[in-house]
């Protein structure tokens, strides 16, 4: 985790407000959250207001590489997906937060696979549903049926029997790219808004054109994205875009019959025992977090306290993080709902 617990601006965070815990979508890092600068990025608005931030990352991204006793090219290190994240990972950066602050309770702002993780912690583990004060949604990445990028959804469609292909090669993340890499990207693309080639290569890996991202936000992304993660992880992500379901994953019929009690198919997660008061921001525009599939969570959660649609109708899934204009945009109406909680 990485913390930032004082501003150049205001001085250390004020113990009488509550903890923030940041979490970032798949494939990121906690480098996500300041890719912008210290002027717009959250993190440090939070802390410029007194506010004790903290961000995690997932297991297995540039940050998470290690384990007492497996070693990191096993497969068994690689063996999860974001159900186990959200089961064991993320209620010890929970603890450890509240830990070291002395707080009963925390703020949690998540994007993307930041809230399911989120959702996955408190439907099956209730009991952390009272450490939370407030969660703040971003994109949240939940149901997936409606995915429109024609790419990402043919590979969603053969995630599973591509997870074993690849296993079978010893092949088991995503790495981070390379130095190499990134060499070869700025060789490409030093002015990046005049290659229309540049630009189309990213609008195919994130999903849709980027008409708000800020003149730091695909430099810096290009030197933080993607920061690895499991390829079960995607697996797990696409089997949600076919089936529809918000649940863990899917062994096929027979395993799934030993974990789970004898069902044919993994149990949904119960998002009844969510009862943290949630806000929902999403885009119009966000062909990996639908509006039809936002809406269809609206339905299921029982202490949903705001759902808003972000004004602008090409607002987009990495524009949570990158969007020059973000901060008035969300991240304003961010912190005013942490500081009213």
């Amino acid at each position: 985790m990485h913390r930032i617990r004082a501003s150049p601006l205001t001085g250390p965070a004020d113990p009488t407000k509550l903890p923030v815990l940041l979490m970032h979508g798949l494939m990121g890092s906690s480098a996500d959250w300041i890719l912008i600068g210290p002027e717009e990025s959250l993190p440090y608005l939070l802390a410029d207001r007194g506010h004790d931030v903290w961000l995690g990352n997932a297991r297995g991204n540039r940050y998470s590489r290690n384990h007492t006793y497996l070693p990191v090219e096993e497969f068994e290190f690689w063996d999860f997906s974001f159900h186990e994240i959200g089961y064991y990972d993320l209620p010890a950066m929970v603890d450890h937060v509240l830990s070291r602050t002395g707080q009963t309770q925390l703020q949690y702002v998540g994007h993307s696979q930041g809230t399911t993780i989120f959702f996955v912690l408190n439907s099956l583990r209730p009991e952390y549903n009272r450490k939370f004060r407030l969660m703040q949604a971003l994109a949240p990445a939940v149901f997936l049926s409606h995915l429109q990028d024609p790419f990402l959804r043919f590979l969603a469609q053969h995630a599973s029997v591509a997870l074993q292909f690849v296993n079978s090669l010893g092949l088991y993340e995503l790495k981070p790219f390379p130095e190499e890499m990134l060499r070869l990207t700025k060789a490409l693309c030093p002015d990046f808004y005049s290659r229309a080639l540049c630009l189309d290569a990213m609008h195919t890996m994130m999903g849709n054109k980027y008409h708000h991202m800020s003149h730091l936000g695909f430099p810096m992304a290009m030197h933080h994205l993607p920061a690895g993660c499991s390829l079960k992880q995607i697996a797990h992500f696409g089997q949600e875009v076919i089936s529809g379901h918000f649940r863990p994953y899917d062994f096929g019929s027979e395993e799934n019959r030993r974990r789970y009690t004898g069902n044919d198919a993994p149990p949904d997660y119960d998002l009844k025992k969510v009862t943290v008061p949630v806000v929902v921001f999403y885009g119009l525009a966000d062909q990996l977090t639908h509006p039809n599939d936002v809406r269809k969570l609206e339905g299921r959660l029982p202490n949903l306290v705001a759902l808003n649609q972000l004004p602008n109708a090409t607002f987009n899934h990495m524009d949570f993080l990158v969007a020059g204009d973000v901060k008035d945009t969300l991240y304003d109406s961010i912190i005013g709902n942490v500081e009213q909680t």
